[in-house]
């Protein structure tokens, strides 16, 4: 590996070149938690520079401003002003182009009610209020961002591949434009991703970001989304299981390594809470009196669980899965997860040859190819048997969970599962696998760059 220490050191500044030239760096990010619709804001500096700012990044200053005990952005007759001890010191006249913009001479820190932010701060207002917007080179940015999304306590390789996860995420969701008609790109919550400024940077995630810098995942020549979670429990999930698209990057791999202190949890639920949740999400089924799984993604995550009433049935899949449970203690961590013992392995299923039948468990059937590997049922997705006229998909019958209290629901993993198991990556970096190795492990064909 030393011997290639200076071609890959040219490849990685080439690299450098490349993302920061064919895409923008710097990023407008919506404060909607914290700073949203709001009527005034304390500003602790006390010295800024007010002027307009321009989606190209450029600023065109107006005026200086001074003032020992700070400033307060408010709204006067539906105009943003800056005010010092009661006294108005400058108003944005409206109808100008460009947006009211503040910064602190000399490339400084704003804090905003004990909030401190690097780059610009712009105020753009709605009505009677404006919402904040931080207006930071991307690099600055996940400064504020890898720290929220994973603990800086973790191994240096695991924030790494964070940071090209987070760049890469970033620049994947402005060119989808969620944001847009709002006039910022990003917002600081979990819509996108979590973003708490300067008080959150720590040392470490810090350095990632820098030994990262301008390192992005590419499919095709494009971003990818770079999706993450916490934790997989064993496996992570195909993208088509949790949103539409089935993206050839984001395919369901298994964990190659321990996941760093992985998610165990158990939930249990009455009939009457069970029953609660239907009522809560639209169902007129009557009191729910049992559940069952009814399918299964190859990972083994639950697509399809059904709540079975004295007035009908009510069935949610994928997400909805977890979601179905908001109402009666919080949605479920994960999909991955069994109920009372049964597990999605634990239904029925029939094979006809069409002379006789067989019937049991999937544990109970094997599958072997056309090379004489031997394969068990359980781990196949979907099977199908070809009938002398066409291909028939083994059915089954999904096990019905009733009697007693309620269910106990035992699962593994936390989040949505799909892409990078910060975790699993924890857990790969702890064994000594490379950023590298932690990305192109859970972002399949990708090109890093």
């Amino acid at each position: 590996m030393r011997k290639l220490f200076v071609s890959f050191a040219v490849v990685f500044i080439a690299s450098i070149l490349f993302s920061a030239t064919a895409y923008a760096t710097t990023l407008r990010i919506g404060l909607l938690r914290g700073f949203s619709s709001r009527t005034s804001v304390n500003i602790s500096n006390t010295h800024i520079t007010v002027g307009r700012g321009f989606a190209d990044g450029n600023f065109t200053a107006a005026r200086d401003l001074h003032s020992a005990n700070g400033f307060t952005v408010q709204m006067q007759n539906g105009q943003v002003a800056i005010a010092s001890g009661g006294t108005v010191q400058f108003t944005f006249v409206a109808g100008v182009d460009g947006n009211p913009q503040m910064r602190v001479p000399g490339d400084g820190v704003i804090t905003m009610n004990s909030e401190s932010f690097r780059g610009a701060m712009e105020f753009l207002p709605t009505g009677g209020t404006f919402t904040a917007v931080n207006v930071i080179d991307i690099e600055a940015y996940l400064y504020g961002v890898v720290p929220a999304e994973m603990p800086p306590s973790f191994h240096m390789e695991a924030l790494k591949a964070q940071a090209i996860a987070s760049r890469t995420f970033a620049v994947h969701s402005v060119s989808l434009g969620r944001h847009r008609q709002q006039g910022f790109d990003l917002c600081n919550t979990y819509c996108c991703q979590v973003y708490n400024g300067v008080n959150a940077e720590y040392e470490t995630t810090t350095q990632a970001v820098h030994e990262t810098r301008g390192l992005m995942m590419f499919y095709e020549d494009e971003p990818i989304l770079a999706s993450y979670f916490s934790s997989s429990g064993g496996n992570t999930d195909n993208s088509e299981n949790v949103w539409v698209d089935a993206l050839s990057y984001l395919r369901g791999v298994p964990e190659i390594a321990p996941e760093h202190e992985p998610m165990v949890w158990t939930r249990t639920f009455t009939w009457e809470q069970l029953t609660q949740a239907a009522q809560s999400g639209g169902a007129n089924i009557g009191t729910v009196t049992g559940v069952s799984i009814d399918r299964v993604a190859s990972g083994g995550r639950v697509q399809g669980l059904t709540f079975i009433g004295t007035n009908g049935r009510w069935t949610r899949g994928s997400e909805n899965v977890r979601s179905a449970f908001t109402t009666i203690g919080g949605a479920l961590p994960s999909r991955n997860f069994n109920i009372n013992g049964f597990s999605p392995t634990s239904e029925t299923v029939h094979i006809t040859s069409g002379t006789a039948s067989s019937q049991g468990s999937l544990s109970n059937f094997q599958i072997i190819t056309h090379t004489g590997t031997t394969t068990a049922m359980a781990t196949v997705a979907e099977a199908y048997v070809y009938n002398g006229t066409d291909m028939q998909r083994f059915t089954s019958d999904a096990a019905i969970i009733t009697g007693g209290n309620g269910i106990t629901v035992n699962g593994r993993g936390w989040g949505h599962g799909v892409g990078m198991s910060q975790r699993g990556a924890e857990g790969m970096a702890q064994e000594g696998f490379s950023f590298m190795d932690i990305l192109r492990h859970y972002y399949t064909g990708v090109e890093i760059r």
